[in-house]
């Protein structure tokens, strides 16, 4: 930052705290590049670097994520500098935050499928096992519950012996949150031709798609391993006792997310 950039952002803190902050900061004399906080009317805080502005909307870069804010719903603005303590206002009452695409989370399943008896749109619930933080802020607290659906269903016998079977979580619902936020996590299993079948062999495929962690055998608590990519990756089972494919209720899978989510984390109490 410049130096009579700087002495302009330190003006228009300086004009914030001497009107004890009743006054919102205009955007209008806000430099970009400047670190703002804007707040919306429905309470949320979107606080990072001011990159562009037009008649009709503001662009803040979170880091993770470059947010648009319609100028219509920008309740407050504050410039952000470590002189001058953010003071957000009444209205403020949650931070928005970006989990990003790509976030690994470790989930139960809670809910038993099998290739011969599950049917596609047969519900599925699980419960996240870790807490997924970001920047120090926890985002999704361990037990929060996720949903979804069976999405894929071949039986042993309809298919010459390579049974198949899809899921896929679409909401996880976040305790004291009023609604729940829509996911991508998808798995797709395909059982092997044969026994027989070694891990490289079978593990050609697998760089585009997952790749299971643990033997599964049908025993609880089996770890999978499914590195998702483009809403459909496929685990290859590297050993199994037979041809038809289960995951037991209690089994453990890492699945990552196909596209970020929006999270509202709700401010501390003033």
């Amino acid at each position: 930052m410049t130096f009579h950039l700087r002495l302009g952002v330190l003006a228009l803190s300086a004009l914030a705290v001497a009107c004890g902050r009743e006054t919102k900061v205009d955007v209008e004399q806000v430099p970009v590049g400047s670190e703002v906080a804007v707040t919306r009317q429905d309470g949320g805080v979107v606080q990072g670097t001011l990159t562009e502005r037009d008649p009709v909307t503001v662009k803040v870069d979170s880091g993770r994520a470059v947010r648009s804010v319609p100028r219509e719903q920008i309740a407050d603005v504050q410039v952000v500098t470590p002189e001058v303590p953010v003071v957000l206002p009444p209205i403020a009452r949650f931070h928005e935050r970006t989990l990003p695409a790509g976030t690994a989370l470790s989930v139960r399943l809670d809910t038993s499928v099998h290739s011969a008896t599950s049917n596609v749109e047969d519900p599925i619930e699980g419960t996240l096992m870790d807490a997924i933080v970001v920047d120090g802020v926890t985002l999704l607290p361990a037990g929060s519950r996720l949903r979804g659906e069976v999405t894929s269903v071949e039986s042993a016998g309809k298919v010459k012996g390579r049974a198949s079977l899809g899921i896929r979580f679409r909401t996880i619902t976040v305790t004291g949150h009023e609604a729940p936020y829509a996911i991508v996590l998808t798995l797709n299993r395909v059982a092997p031709a044969t026994k027989g079948e070694d891990a490289a062999k079978i593990g050609i495929p697998a760089a585009g798609g997952a790749i299971i962690g643990g033997i599964l055998g049908g025993k609880k608590g089996a770890i999978i391993g499914g590195a998702i990519g483009g809403g459909a990756g496929t685990a290859v089972v590297l050993s199994t006792a037979g041809k038809e494919v289960e995951l037991p209720a209690g089994t453990i899978l890492t699945l990552t997310l196909d596209q970020s989510v929006d999270i509202r984390v709700p401010l501390e109490k003033r």
